[in-house]
């Protein structure tokens, strides 16, 4: 949220010159009243009926981290980041030693100005999002549209995706994130009689570079990329998304698309496939029978936009990556631990993708090879179009398998069940 501001600049093109109108108090909490008072507003501009009033509060920066702390403590919450750390460590996304839930909650607190709960239906912004009235009003529009939105398609219900379906839940956050910052930009125009922006499909892009850019040098710019990457997309690509349908039609077009939600995060990222009703291909990964005593910590999809951040993530070129992860069909990624053991370096991680043709998974397949040579810590044994085996100093064995259009991963396994592991995945 915080390039908001600069995203505004960008669209209008003339918000120097004719800046937003806001309140003239300097009570932060009192320019936040103000600006609530204008829910009717947003929601004529947005096309959904504001049902009934959204109840709203402010409150101090010590107590919105308290309320994350308190968030981060449901023992949902440790399940899920528990997995997830322990994913981006044996996938070397993020360092072994890097206390990951600390990490998400400083983050939060740093970034998050205000936030709609669909499960308490309740709009709470930080006092500190008062002190910049411009700022506030357009906090105030993004929030604001999502209570309307959950009033109107039940977000609670919306996003309540399993968590081992990882992609089609960051999908459809996309579409949440990418319709508020959408509405935002054209509450922030209407207030300068100023034209939507969508019919130029380089607004969204421009908007959506602005936002990868560097901040100040915060958290967040000093962040794993797979993290950082993780936060911003909804916001840029759900825009990007949002853009492509309100591009010839009305919201009544995004409207369609909460009652048949995108399934995947190619689905954001090319909008035409979301259209011809692409859905992704199911895969399925069990316990394989060559590790006895495993069991699995962790479940989920990459999706095009996880493995583009793999290959990225370990230095593989963005333009690269990006080619590379296009002709994605569909995947399961699964992380293995013995015993109880959750070190994530004795762990086993095994992700099956398929590709919608063969050429993709070739390039596929050279991508992926470039980044385990960089995430392995010993070097290739074997090596060839179709399948290269790396011993680690470890002594742990790890590879990869193109068969056609299907590309099997394993990283981490131990020496005495890697035959019989390959076999069993070939």
């Amino acid at each position: 949220m915080r390039q908001l501001a600069l995203l505004a600049v960008l669209v209008t093109g003339q918000a120097a010159a004719d800046p937003p109108a806001t309140t003239t108090t300097t009570k932060p909490a009192a320019d936040l009243a103000a600006l609530l008072a204008r829910t009717n507003a947003v929601a004529k501009v947005r096309g959904l009926p504001l049902k009934h009033a959204i109840p709203n509060e402010v409150v101090d920066k010590d107590e919105l981290r308290a309320r994350l702390v308190k968030q981060a403590s449901e023992a949902k919450t440790i399940a899920q980041t528990t997995a997830d750390a322990l994913a981006f460590k044996r996938w070397g996304l993020i360092p072994l030693a890097m206390d990951y839930p600390q990490l998400l909650l400083d983050l939060l607190t740093e970034q998050i100005a205000g936030y709609y709960d669909p499960e308490t239906k309740k709009l709470t912004l930080s006092k500190s999002a008062g002190d910049d009235p411009a700022w506030a009003e357009m906090v105030l529009a993004h929030e604001l549209d999502h209570g309307l939105q959950d009033q109107s398609f039940d977000l609670h219900k919306f996003e309540d995706v399993p968590d081992t379906e990882g992609d089609s839940g960051v999908a459809r956050h996309a579409l949440v994130e990418g319709d508020g910052i959408a509405l935002m930009i054209e509450v922030m125009l209407g207030r300068t009689h100023s034209p939507v922006p969508w019919s130029n499909p380089q607004a969204a892009d421009m908007i959506g570079k602005a936002m990868s850019t560097p901040g100040n040098g915060d958290g967040l710019d000093k962040a794993p990329l797979v993290i950082r990457e993780s936060m911003v997309f909804p916001y840029r690509a759900g825009l990007a998304f949002v853009a492509a349908l309100r591009r010839r039609q009305a919201w009544t077009a995004v409207d369609a698309a909460f009652a048949h939600p995108p399934r995947s995060t190619e689905q954001i990222m090319h909008p035409e496939r979301y259209v011809a009703d692409d859905p992704p291909v199911p895969v399925k990964l069990g316990i394989p029978a060559a590790l006895p005593g495993y069991a699995i910590a962790s479940s989920t999809v990459w999706g095009e936009l996880g493995f583009d951040l793999f290959l990225r993530s370990h230095h593989v070129d963005e333009a690269v990556a990006s080619v590379a992860a296009a002709g994605w069909g569909g995947d399961r990624a699964i992380i293995l631990t013995h015993d109880g053991d959750t070190a994530p370096e004795h762990a086993v991680g095994i992700v099956h993708l398929v590709w919608d043709s063969e050429a993709d998974a070739i390039e596929a397949t050279e991508a992926a090879a470039r980044a385990l040579d960089d995430t392995i810590v010993g070097g290739a044994a074997e090596r060839s179009q179709t399948h290269t085996r790396w011993v680690g100093l470890d002594g742990r064995i790890s590879w990869i398998e193109r068969r056609g259009p299907s590309l099997v991963m394993v990283i981490g396994a131990p020496p005495s069940a890697a035959n019989a592991l390959a076999a069993e995945l070939h």
